[in-house]
């Protein structure tokens, strides 16, 4: 059995105290921001509703729905925003580097084509004319000497 629809005032009035509950868990400190969103969607679409059915359940979903949007929305910062302390040299020391010197030269290029090219075992082994289990392998033992150093 299909019900009419509401006015929706009635329904924001009857389910807003809530529907704000629910967005505060959902968004903290924004919740207002978002429950006024939501309900602008949930207005926006309500005429085209075929049923009065499960109302509240669906300006629940709206509310959720819209929340997770806003989520998806986050944008990363423009690298201009980068701190200056970042940057510093003073700040960088080459100990990495300093760390891979005491390899020899095909376990400092075996790390190098896998970790800094990021280059498959089988893409480091054609490179290095060497099967792709022995790139595994010299890949694993420079990694060994590398812990033996650290620890």
């Amino acid at each position: 059995m299909t019900r009419t629809l509401p006015p929706f005032a009635l329904l924001v009035e009857e389910h807003g105290t809530q529907l704000l509950r629910h967005a505060r868990r959902l968004a903290g400190s924004e919740a207002e921001d978002l429950l006024q969103e939501a309900l602008l969607k949930a207005l926006r679409s309500y005429p085209r509703l075929r049923n009065g059915d499960h109302l509240r359940a669906w300006l629940f979903r709206v509310l959720t729905t819209t929340a997770f949007d806003r989520c998806r929305k986050v944008t990363p910062l423009p690298l201009a925003t980068v701190p200056e302390r970042a940057n510093d040299p003073e700040l960088y020391d080459d100990a990495f580097g300093s760390l891979l010197e005491g390899l020899t030269d095909t376990s400092r290029a075996a790390l190098e084509l896998r970790f800094v090219q990021d280059l498959s075992y089988n893409q480091l082994a054609e490179r290095l004319g060497i099967s792709p289990e022995a790139a595994r392998q010299r890949v694993s033992s420079a990694i060994r000497t590398l812990r033996g150093r650290i620890s």
